[in-house]
């Protein structure tokens, strides 16, 4: 295979940018640590910011939190290989951005709760609580790994740095912060980084254009070689994108990974009030949009630069998500530097996206799991536990990234872990908000047999073909490779699996939410039912057909942290 060292490349520019990602990321946790009046010296103001922050700096955070090297290169080399259809995302998004605004900020708000898992405490009981922090934990804790990853393989591409060694320079950077800094080390480092992720995604798209001759060039190229893909109706659930498998699909994983995650949740609840929680719930959906456009427009860009000569095909890279790192080292000489701010924007999106969830996973293990086995202890003891767990926390995600290391590209990795997990909890909240009769019995039974059965849909997909690729190219290449990629020799033949092994990881989230209704509730109603008498623990538009067979409630705050 045909190799390229591309690490002599990186020059004195490219260092500076690339170090300055971590000193100002470390310099913000120092800062928290030692010299800010605001001090992480009690759980709420460690966990929510003292439920204060602006608007600006929470929802920057929320884009940073979800924008890193999974955008960057995952759905950059997506779009290069099955084509533009991702641009759904822009509906799935509206959709959950609706859900969110109108269902769970209210009850968020109103409950005041530091972990989302409280409130399925209240509604079904601890046992539901410690069944779904436990999956969401494990979740987030794959989805950290996974951008850690994205960014040990950028670093291993491009200056030769293993991606052992890379793993654990991105992971006690992020630690460090994370842990010393709090919460707002957290939110003002994700300002930073989502302003130079947004940076170095522009730089690349405006370089890039102009190397290949312009939008006309990049959409007629894509039009040739079949990447305009805007809408495909085929009802086929064993198709990889269909239009269907965006709207019935991911739009069900988006609203769970988006909208209900620990991470998501706890940026909410650091506001102030309800109108600045949803004023930060569509600042985020457009400024995520507009990145998510910016990853699609440059897959298109970079099928056209290499129409002629793909890189896969030809050997020049030995995985699908080593394209970008590839394209852009490529660009190094008609722009000096951009080698660095590009690795810089893939370790500031990575920084953010492990401390966020970092942060997030401490508040579930401690309010979730330990806080109520433990003595009451003072805040400054509870702090140091605190800090303590984020280590630990911390250590378990970079070993994990030597397990997401043996798996699949970027993005089909990642929706498969969205789907596993996305939509049984998506249904047993809503099952909770939505039907007043759902109780703890059913509950359990329906999250369960959820995760049960799409975890063996999931292993039984693991032995599919692969998805067919569309055409590529290596007609124009003038150098010598043997491609040892199978990716692209498949096997005409039919399938022998069952259908329901075939199905798109697209669906799987669908049939999570699915299997915990049509378990959960009647199993609940079998069981004798539940009967609610706070209506906070039920959407808002359920209360008003409710409310006649129930007490009215005086909205009071639900506070689970030590005062």
């Amino acid at each position: 295979m045909f190799t390229v060292d591309f690490s002599s490349q990186f020059n004195t520019t490219d260092y500076v940018a690339f170090i300055l990602v971590f000193l100002i990321s470390y310099i913000i946790g120092l800062y928290y640590m030692m010299w800010s009046k605001r001090r992480q010296n009690t759980p709420e103001e460690y966990f929510l910011g003292g439920r204060n922050m602006g608007i600006i700096p929470v929802a920057t955070s929320l884009l940073a939190t979800f924008m890193s090297g999974i955008n960057m290169i995952g759905m950059t080399t997506d779009v290069y290989l099955y084509g533009t259809l991702h641009w759904m995302y822009i509906l799935t998004f509206l959709l959950m951005t609706l859900t969110v605004t109108l269902v769970f900020l209210p009850i968020f708000h109103e409950l005041q709760l530091p972990s989302t898992f409280g409130y399925l405490n209240l509604r079904f009981g601890r046992k539901v609580q410690l069944l779904a922090s436990m999956i969401s934990m494990i979740t987030a804790s794959v989805y950290v790994a996974i951008s850690l990853y994205v960014s040990a393989l950028v670093l291993n591409y491009i200056l030769g740095i293993s991606i052992f060694i890379g793993t654990i320079i991105l992971g006690a950077c992020c630690i460090f912060y994370t842990t010393f800094g709090g919460f707002r080390a957290v939110i003002w480092a994700d300002l930073f980084q989502s302003v130079l992720i947004l940076l170095c995604s522009i730089v690349v798209l405006y370089i890039g254009l102009q190397l290949v001759g312009g939008v006309n060039q990049v959409w007629n190229a894509c039009d040739k070689g079949g990447r305009l893909t805007f809408y495909d109706f085929n009802v086929d659930p064993t198709i990889r994108l269909t239009t269907w498998g965006y709207i019935f699909g991911n739009t069900f994983a988006v609203t769970h990974q988006f909208g209900l995650n620990q991470s998501s949740i706890q940026r909410y609840l650091s506001t102030s009030s309800l109108s600045k929680a949803r004023s930060v719930a569509i600042i985020f959906y457009i400024a995520y949009v507009s990145t998510l456009l910016l990853s699609i427009a440059t897959g298109m860009m970079i099928f056209s630069y290499y129409k002629n000569c793909d890189p896969i095909t030809s050997g020049l890279v030995r995985k699908p998500d080593q394209l970008v790192p590839l394209f852009v080292m490529e660009m190094a000489q008609h722009l000096p530097g951009l080698p660095g701010i590009f690795v810089a924007g893939i370790i500031a999106g990575c920084l953010s996206t492990m401390s966020s969830f970092l942060n997030s996973t401490t508040v579930c293990l401690y309010e979730d799991f330990l806080r109520h086995i433990l003595p009451e202890m003072s805040n400054q003891k509870t702090c140091h536990l605190l800090k303590i767990l984020t280590i630990l926390l911390g250590c378990l995600q970079i070993a994990l990234v030597f397990v997401i290391e043996k798996l699949g590209t970027i993005v089909t990795v990642l929706f498969t872990l969205l789907g596993l997990t996305g939509g049984t909890m998506l249904g047993l909240f809503t099952l909770g908000m939505l039907v007043p009769k759902a109780n703890q019995t059913g509950a359990i039974a329906g999250t369960l047999t959820s995760f049960v059965c799409v975890a063996g849909i999931i292993y039984g997909g693991l032995f599919k073909r692969p998805d067919p690729i569309l055409p590529l190219s290596i007609e124009g290449c003038q150098h010598n490779f043997t491609s040892s990629l199978h990716l692209l020799k498949l096997d005409e033949t039919e399938d022998d699996l069952p259908w329901i092994f075939r199905i798109s990881f697209m669906y799987y989230g669908t049939l999570g939410i699915a299997i915990v209704y049509v378990v959960g509730l009647p199993v609940s109603l079998l069981t004798g039912g539940d009967k609610i008498t706070d209506q906070r623990l039920l959407a808002p538009f359920i209360r008003k057909t409710y409310q006649e067979k129930v007490q009215r409630f005086t909205p009071e705050r639900v506070d689970l942290l030590p005062d």
